[in-house]
C-alpha cells in the first residue's frame, strides 16, 4: 500500500472547527502519518513570551493568556479535555525553567506538541487509533544536515498502525539539544518524514488549493496550476515563494515522492502536484518588494544556494552574472557577516529595488520575452536586467503597483481560456475518455484549460468548480439523482465557453440538444441517435447551432476514431464533389465475416465474438444491420442529402424467425444461422469470393440511393483484404473516380472511440484558442487607439 504523509499548517488548526475539519479529512484515510504545526499564531505568542522574560508583569500576562487560549481550544475541541488541559498547565509552568537554562527551543516546541496531542486525542474520540509523537524522539540533525541513518533507526520502534500524529518544526541535534527547523519548518519536517518512511506522496494542507502563476493577492488574474514540474518548483522556491521553500523540497531530490499542495478549507479539490515526472508547461511571475544587489569579489567561490540554506532566506544568484547576488533587504546584514567571516568582502547597492522574476516555461527557454512584454518593459525602464535560459529578473527603482504587476503578468502569461467540460455517459467509452483526459489537459496546458465541471449518467449528476479525475466514479456514485429541470438549471449556471460531450446511446437525451445549445453549449456527440433523428429535428439542431455560433461535432458516430466525416468535409470544402460512399461500417460484422470460412459454424463464431466483447449484449442488435443503416444515414447527412432512415434499404443478416423472443431463446435456436449462411458461403467460395456486409450510398443527378446488404466480393476488391474488426470506407468523387479513396482501420472499441472524441475536443479547443487570441488582438488595438 502506498503511504501518504499529511502536513497541516497553523491556519488549518487555528480553531476547534478547523481541528474538526482536519479530523474529517483523516477519517477517510485511517492509516497515515500526519505532521502538524502550532495552532494559529501560537509560535508568535511564544516568541513574544521569550522576548518579555526581562519584564515580569508582561511575561506573566502573556503566560496566563497562552495557557487560557490553549485550554479553551482543547475544551472546545474534545468531549473530554481534562487530560490535555492538565498537560498544558504543566508545559506552561515549565517555561520559566526552560528560559533560565537558555532552552528557548523547548519553549517554542510547546505549540507543535499541543497540536499533536490535541489532534490525536480528537481522532481517538472518533474511534480512530492514533498516537501523538514528538519528532525530537527520532529526528536528528548534524548541523543543518539530517542524519538519515540515525533518524530512521530511532523512528522504527515508534511506528504503529493507525494514525501517527507528529510534531513539525522541532528536532534534536545529534547531541540531544532541542532545535527548530526555522521558517516553514513544519513543511520541511513533513518531507523529511516522507523520505524516512519511503512515502509515495506528501500532502501539504494549507489555506490555498493551488500554486499560482503569481501572488493572487497582487495579481488577481493569476493562474492556478494543477501540476508544477520539479525543476521549476525548485527555481520558484529559491526565489522565496510563500508556498514552496527550497528546504522543503530538498529531502525529495533523490526520492520518488510527489509533493501535493492542498487546501484544508476545500478538501475536495485535488490541489497542485509538484511532480518529478510532470511535463506540463507552466511559468511564474514572482517578486520581492525590497531587494539589494550584492556584488562579490572575483575570487569568491561561495555558493548562493548554500548561503540561502544557512540563512533560511532567499539568496539568488543573478541570472547570467555569477558574481552578483540578489537578496531581500532583511538578509543583507547577516549575509555580510557570514561573508566577512570567510574573508569575503562584498559591495551592496546603495538603493533597494523592487525585484520581479519570471520563471520561464521549460519547453521555451528563450532568452527574449514576448514583443508585448518588451514594449511594457521599455516603458517602465528597469534599472537592471538579468537573464538566462531559466529565469529573467528585473530590478525596478520604484515599486510596481498591483496593476503594473498584473499588466506584466498578462504580457508574459497571456490569459488561458478555460473550457468547461460536461460528460454525459460514463460507460465503456466514457470511462476511457476520462482516463485519457489528463493527458489531453497536459498537451494543451498553457493554451487552454480543459476543466471537467460536470459528469452524469442516466440517474445521477455531479457538478463542481473542478472535478477530480482520480476518483470521479466514487464521487458520481454518491451524487444526487437529477430531473430534467434540475439538470438544465445546473447546465445554465455553468460559465462559458462550455461543451457537452454526449457518450450515451440515448435518443431521449439527443432530442434535448436544442435546450443544451440554447444554454450556450458546444456539442460533441459519439451518440448516433442525434445525427439520425428525423430530418426536421436534425436540421433544426443544425440551424440552431449556426444561430448560436456553437459547434456540433460528431466525428465518432461513424468509424469510431477513423476521420471519415472530417475527410468528407475537407473534400467538399476543397471543391470536390462526392458521388459514392460505400464500405464496411460494423466492426462486429467485419470480424464475423472475415473469420467465417466454413471451418467453424457461423453460430459458434458469433458466440466467440460475444465472449470477446465484440457484440452487443443481444447479438441480434448487430445482425439486424440497423446500426450500419444509421451510420450510412450519418454520412448521407454529412453530404447534405435529405434522407430519412427508412429510405435506406436494409437486408438484415438476422433470419426473421430469430427476431422475437428472449436472448436465451435466440441462442437455443442459433443453428438457424448455420443453415442460413452455409449455402451462401459455399456459393461465394465456388466463385472465389468472400462475404462482406456493406453499406452503399450513390448520388446521381442530385438523387441518392442507399442500401445495406450482404454481398460477395472478389479478392482484389477494396473490401476484401481486411483485418477482422476493420472498418473500410471507399469514397468516389470527381478527384477519385478511377482509383477510389480508401480509408481503413479499426472502427470499433472503446479506446479508438474515446480517442476520436478527444480528436473532436482538440479541434474545438483550437477554435477556442484562436477565438481568444483574436479577441486579445482586438482589445490591444482598441487600447492603442484610445492612447
Amino acid at each position: 500500500m502506498s503511504l501518504v504523509v499529511h502536513k497541516f499548517g497553523g491556519s488549518s488548526l487555528a480553531s476547534a472547527e478547523r481541528f474538526a475539519a482536519v479530523a474529517d479529512i483523516l477519517q477517510k484515510e485511517p492509516e497515515a502519518w500526519v505532521v502538524v504545526s502550532a495552532p494559529g499564531d501560537t509560535t508568535d505568542e511564544l516568541l513574544a513570551l521569550i522576548d518579555s522574560r526581562e519584564q515580569p508583569d508582561v511575561f506573566l500576562q502573556l503566560q496566563t493568556g497562552l495557557q487560557h487560549k490553549l485550554q479553551l481550544l482543547a475544551r472546545r475541541t474534545l468531549a473530554e479535555p481534562e487530560e490535555i488541559m492538565a498537560q498544558v498547565s504543566r508545559w506552561v509552568a515549565e517555561i520559566p525553567g526552560f528560559l533560565a537554562a537558555q532552552q528557548l527551543n523547548d519553549v517554542l516546541a510547546i505549540g507543535e506538541r499541543f497540536s499533536s496531542q490535541l489532534l490525536a486525542a480528537l481522532l481517538n474520540e472518533r474511534g480512530l487509533r492514533s498516537q501523538a509523537l514528538d519528532a525530537r524522539d527520532f529526528l536528528r540533525l548534524d548541523g543543518s544536515a539530517v542524519d538519515w541513518h540515525l533518524s530512521a533507526q530511532l523512528l522504527e520502534p515508534l511506528k504503529q498502525s493507525g494514525l501517527n500524529v507528529v510534531t513539525g518544526y522541532i528536532a534534536r541535534t545529534i547531541h540531544g539539544q532541542s532545535i527548530t527547523l526555522g521558517r516553514n519548518g513544519s513543511d520541511y519536517s513533513a518531507t523529511i518524514l516522507g523520505r524516512l518512511l519511503h512515502a509515495s506522496a506528501i500532502h501539504i494542507w494549507t489555506d490555498v488549493d493551488a500554486i499560482y502563476s503569481a501572488d493572487p493577492r497582487k495579481v488577481p488574474s493569476a493562474r492556478a496550476y494543477k501540476q508544477v514540474p520539479w525543476q521549476q518548483a525548485l527555481t520558484l522556491a529559491a526565489l522565496g515563494n510563500p508556498v514552496l521553500h527550497a528546504k522543503t523540497l530538498s529531502p525529495l531530490l533523490d526520492a520518488p515522492a510527489d509533493l501535493v499542495v492542498r487546501s484544508s478549507f476545500n478538501p475536495e479539490h485535488p490541489g497542485c502536484k509538484v511532480s518529478q515526472q510532470s511535463a506540463i508547461e507552466v511559468q511564474f511571475l514572482t517578486d520581492i518588494q525590497q531587494a539589494a544587489l550584492v556584488s562579490l569579489p572575483a575570487h569568491c567561490a561561495l555558493n548562493a544556494a548554500d548561503l540561502a540554506a544557512q540563512l533560511q532566506q532567499p539568496v539568488i544568484a543573478a541570472p547570467g552574472k555569477a558574481q552578483q547576488w540578489l537578496v531581500p533587504a532583511a538578509v543583507v546584514d547577516p549575509l555580510l557577516s557570514i561573508l566577512a567571516s570567510q574573508n569575503v568582502f562584498a559591495r551592496v547597492s546603495p538603493q533597494l529595488y523592487h525585484l520581479v522574476a519570471w520563471v520561464k516555461p521549460a519547453a521555451r527557454r528563450q532568452k527574449q520575452v514576448s514583443t508585448q512584454a518588451q514594449q511594457w518593459l521599455q516603458r517602465q525602464a528597469p534599472a537592471a536586467v538579468f537573464n538566462d535560459e531559466q529565469l529573467a529578473v528585473w530590478l525596478f527603482a520604484q515599486p510596481l503597483t498591483s496593476l503594473e504587476l498584473t499588466e506584466l503578468h498578462q504580457a508574459l502569461l497571456p490569459s488561458v481560456v478555460r473550457l468547461n467540460l460536461v460528460v454525459a455517459g460514463t460507460g465503456n467509452v466514457g470511462s476511457e475518455f476520462l482516463q485519457l483526459l489528463e493527458r489531453q489537459q497536459q498537451a494543451l496546458a498553457g493554451q487552454i484549460e480543459l476543466n471537467l465541471a460536470g459528469l452524469l449518467n442516466s440517474r445521477q449528476a455531479l457538478f463542481a468548480e473542478s472535478l477530480s479525475l482520480s476518483d470521479w466514479a466514487a464521487q458520481l456514485q454518491q451524487a444526487p439523482l437529477y430531473t430534467e429541470h434540475s439538470l438544465q438549471l445546473a447546465l445554465q449556471e455553468l460559465a462559458e465557453p462550455k461543451v457537452l460531450i454526449d457518450l450515451t446511446p440515448s435518443q431521449a437525451f439527443a432530442e434535448r440538444y436544442p435546450q443544451f445549445i440554447q444554454t450556450g453549449f458546444d456539442l460533441i456527440s459519439a451518440n448516433k441517435q442525434g445525427v439520425t433523428l428525423p430530418l426536421a429535428q436534425f436540421q433544426h439542431i443544425k440551424q440552431l447551432a449556426a444561430q448560436q455560433q456553437v459547434q456540433w461535432l460528431s466525428n465518432t458516430t461513424v468509424g469510431a476514431g477513423l476521420p471519415v466525416q472530417r475527410l468528407l468535409q475537407e473534400l467538399r470544402s476543397s471543391g470536390d464533389t462526392v458521388h459514392a460512399v460505400s464500405g464496411i461500417f460494423s466492426g462486429t460484422l467485419s470480424w464475423l465475416l472475415a473469420k467465417f470460412d466454413g471451418s467453424v459454424p457461423f453460430s459458434a463464431l458469433l458466440k466467440q465474438a460475444q465472449q470477446l466483447g465484440f457484440t452487443e449484449p443481444d447479438p441480434r442488435d448487430d445482425l439486424s444491420g440497423k446500426d450500419v443503416q444509421r451510420k450510412l444515414l450519418v454520412l448521407a447527412r454529412e453530404l447534405d442529402l435529405p434522407l430519412e432512415l427508412e429510405q435506406i434499404a436494409l437486408e438484415p443478416l438476422l433470419p426473421a424467425v430469430l427476431a422475437d423472443g428472449s436472448v436465451e431463446q435466440f441462442w437455443q435456436q442459433a443453428e438457424v444461422l448455420d443453415h442460413a449462411f452455409a449455402p451462401v458461403l459455399a456459393e461465394a467460395q465456388q466463385q472465389g469470393k468472400v462475404l462482406r456486409y456493406i453499406a452503399e450510398l450513390k448520388i446521381e443527378q442530385g438523387k441518392a440511393k442507399a442500401q445495406v446488404r450482404l454481398v460477395s466480393v472478389a479478392p482484389d476488391h477494396p473490401l476484401a483484404a481486411i483485418i477482422p474488426c476493420d472498418n473500410v470506407f471507399v469514397i468516389e468523387s470527381d478527384w477519385y473516380q478511377q482509383n477510389p479513396l480508401v480509408l481503413k482501420g479499426p472502427g470499433a472499441g472503446r479506446q479508438v472511440t474515446a480517442g476520436g472524441v478527444h480528436a473532436d475536443l482538440a479541434l474545438l479547443a483550437k477554435q477556442k484558442i484562436a477565438a481568444a487570441k483574436a479577441a486579445q488582438h482586438s482589445q490591444a488595438q482598441a487600447a492603442a487607439w484610445v492612447k
